[in-house]
Formats: C-alpha cells, sequence, structure tokens
C-alpha cells in the first residue's frame, strides 16, 4: 500500500475546479441530470462550498466554467429555511439578496424568488414559520420533558440555535460582539448550567457566546 498525502482544497488551481465542474455536467448530463450546488456532490472531486467560495459563489464558478446556470426547483421549503437560517447566523442580522449567493448559503435568492414569488415574501413566510416554530420550543414545560423518555443531545438542533441567537440579538453575552458589527466573528450557543453537569439542552439553559468568550470562560471556570 503507498500513502500519500492529498493535496489541500485551496492549493487546487482555478482551472482546475473549473475542469471538474465541466467533466460533473456532462456526467450528470449523461444521466439526465443538471449540474447544481446538490447533484455536484455526487460525482464531483471537490466541495460544492470550496468551489462557491473560491470564485465568490456558485453562480459566479458556473459561468467562468462557460456552464448554463440551472436553478433548483426541487428544494423544500425546510431546506430553503434552514439555508435562510444559516446565513442569518453567519451574518448576524437579516440577510440580503445578495448575500444568498455567497457561501454559506447553498441556494441563489432566484430560487427563493421562484418558490414564494419574490425575495420580500419569501422572508414574510420565514419569519411567519419561525413565529410557530418559536412557540413550540418555548414551551419545554414540565409536562413536555416528562415525555422525553431520552436525554436531548448536547448540540442544539440549527431551529435551537436560531432561535437563541435571534432571541439574543446575535450578540455575544459576554463582550457584546456582533457578527453584523465585527467581521469574521463566530457566535456559539453554550449551555448555561453545563451539560455535562446534567444542564438540559433548552432555550432556557441557553446562551450566546462568541468563540472567544467560550473559551476563555471554559478556561477560567470551574466546570
Amino acid at each position: 500500500m503507498k500513502f500519500e498525502l492529498r493535496k489541500f482544497n485551496r492549493d487546487i488551481m482555478d482551472q482546475e475546479l473549473l475542469d471538474d465542474l465541466a467533466a460533473a455536467s456532462r456526467q450528470l448530463q449523461s444521466t439526465g441530470k443538471k449540474l447544481t450546488f446538490r447533484s455536484y456532490r455526487e460525482v464531483g472531486n471537490y466541495s460544492s462550498s470550496t468551489i462557491a467560495a473560491r470564485f465568490g459563489s456558485w453562480n459566479n464558478a458556473l459561468k467562468k466554467a462557460g456552464l448554463i446556470l440551472n436553478e433548483e426547483k426541487d428544494v423544500s421549503i425546510d431546506e430553503l429555511f434552514d439555508n435562510l437560517k444559516l446565513v442569518w447566523i453567519a451574518k448576524g442580522k437579516q440577510p440580503v439578496y445578495r448575500d444568498m449567493s455567497c457561501p454559506p448559503s447553498k441556494y441563489a435568492g432566484s430560487t427563493y424568488n421562484s418558490r414564494f414569488g419574490g425575495w420580500r415574501n419569501a422572508l414574510k413566510k420565514f419569519v411567519t414559520a419561525f413565529e410557530h416554530e418559536s412557540i413550540n420550543l418555548t414551551s419545554s414545560t414540565r409536562e413536555n420533558r416528562k415525555r422525553i423518555q431520552k436525554r436531548a443531545s448536547r448540540n442544539p438542533p440549527l431551529s435551537l440555535r436560531f432561535f437563541v441567537l435571534k432571541r439574543d440579538n446575535f450578540r455575544c453575552n459576554g463582550c457584546g460582539r456582533s457578527p453584523a458589527s465585527t467581521s469574521g466573528l463566530e457566535l456559539e450557543v453554550d449551555h448555561i448550567q453545563p451539560w455535562s453537569k446534567g444542564g438540559d439542552t433548552v432555550a432556557t439553559n441557553l446562551q450566546t457566546l462568541c468563540f472567544d468568550c467560550n473559551r476563555g470562560k471554559g478556561a477560567s471556570l470551574p466546570f
């Protein structure tokens, strides 16, 4: 057996990524499929996110490769809303249309336009869905807990993460910084009473901390 180190994707030449896009497009077309952010994962040699990040957006990469832009029409509403949450979390405030063409977004703003009849309508539908979701997340009463036989995971699901971050105005409860005003800031959702000490993964026991404050707390407090 020969042991070799794989090249870092960041060391791959742009043209090599574009050539792989073109090859993936031909392979998918032979099976009646279109090249999209998701379908590339089936046959591509690299990550869709890597390509989107390298060229500024997935659509920019397709244009550079001379390929036709294909709008994804079979994406579920839940997937579109989860994608919107990821972009909202990364930005620390409400995304605008152009934000959907950049990582971490998997779907362009045009996909939201087609599904909801406009970007503004997409945001309205998202807010309405989130309000209903919030009611369920804040109803972690004693009766609800009795129904749960298995303890919740330590890592909060995306819906709960987004709820806590939005409740805390996408600001670190330690230093007050936000991704909206501090470029590159990473926010995390942290247990107030540590999970290892029996703390539940519920909204009332979670808080927003930036990466630095969260690690600093862990190093200085006797958890």
